[in-house]
This record gives C-alpha cells, structure tokens and sequence, in this order.
C-alpha cells in the first residue's frame, strides 16, 4: 500500500474513492461513506469531500467538526458557496446569528439565485426580529422558488410580527395552498 498523486490506498484513484464515498453517503450508509473519504490523501480531497465530512459531523453532532471541514472545503475553493451555506447553518443553530448572517451573505454573493439562502439569512433578521430585512430576504427566496411553502409561511410570520394582518393572511393562504399539493 502506497500513496501517490492522484492515487490512493489498494490502487483506487481518488475519482473511484470519491464516487463510492458519494454513493454509500447518497444511500444514506455514513460510516462507510466517512471510512473511505478518509482514505483520500488530504491534499487531494475536493471541496465536495470536505462538505461531505462536514455533513457527517453535524449528524453526528460534532459541530466543531463540521466547520473545520467546511474551512477546509473554503481553503480549497474559496468560492464554494456550499460551504458558507452550511456553515451559516452552523453558526445560526449555535445562535451566532451574526456570523450566520455573514456566511448567508457570502454564499448569496458566490450564488445570487439559491433561494434557500436568502430565505435563511431572512431567519437571521427574523431572529434579530428585524422584520424589514426579514420580509425582504424572504421575498427574495420567494421570487427564486415560488413553490416552496416555508418561504410563505415565515414571511406570514413576519408580516404579522409588523401587524399587517392582510398580507400575513395573504402569505399564509399561499402556505396553506402549497400544503394541499
């Protein structure tokens, strides 16, 4: 057994390592996935590889952990949005809503159309209850992703937080709407 570039243990090249890691964490198989994107010589990992570990971690609720490997997926790529992304994740469940929003704002500048972004950063305002930047960044994940419920039933929220009871019900309508489907 011997490592060299662009190859890893027994022979497999890193490509193999990492689409069997992909598969067995695709079918939800953690362990397996975390055994074999550890065989990957560290300066050869992606930055979907760190993502990957770092998403281990969190499930295995080893935060600190999981942003380690997400810096290490940024030190790769320092325009991995994913990273940020999940890293605001982080920081928000740790209530370190300023570094979520931070994070938030870093993916969205990478990627302005992921919409879950947006819709985040727009939890940070709300749980800063800064409902005007709450209600905007929810209407920007709703113009991005008009289908998807939660954007309409938090700026529902928001709207009701600013006691404008008519667009509140208007925002939990379409919630409920896109419940039925």
């Amino acid at each position: 057994m011997f490592i060299l570039s662009g190859f890893a243990i027994a022979g497999e090249s890193v490509k193999e390592l990492q689409e069997q890691a992909r598969f067995f964490y695709n079918t939800n198989d953690l362990n397996q996935a975390k055994t074999i994107l550890q065989k990957i010589p560290e300066d050869e990992k992606s930055p979907e590889d760190w993502l990957l570990l770092a998403n281990i971690s969190e499930e295995e609720d080893k935060n600190l952990d999981a942003v380690f490997f997400l810096q290490k997926a940024i030190l790769k790529d320092k325009d991995y949005y994913k990273a940020y992304y999940n890293l605001g994740n982080i920081y928000f469940s740790d209530g370190k809503i300023n570094t979520a929003i931070e994070n938030y704002k870093k993916a969205i500048d990478l990627k302005k159309d992921f919409a879950y972004a947006h819709y985040n950063l727009g939890n940070c305002y709300l749980a800063q209850k800064n409902y005007t930047k709450a209600k905007y960044s929810y209407g920007r994940a709703i113009r991005l992703k008009a289908d998807e419920p939660s954007f309409y039933y938090n700026l529902a929220y928001t709207y009701k937080m600013q006691k404008k009871d008519k667009k509140a019900q208007e925002a939990l309508d379409r919630y409920n709407e896109l419940m039925k489907n």
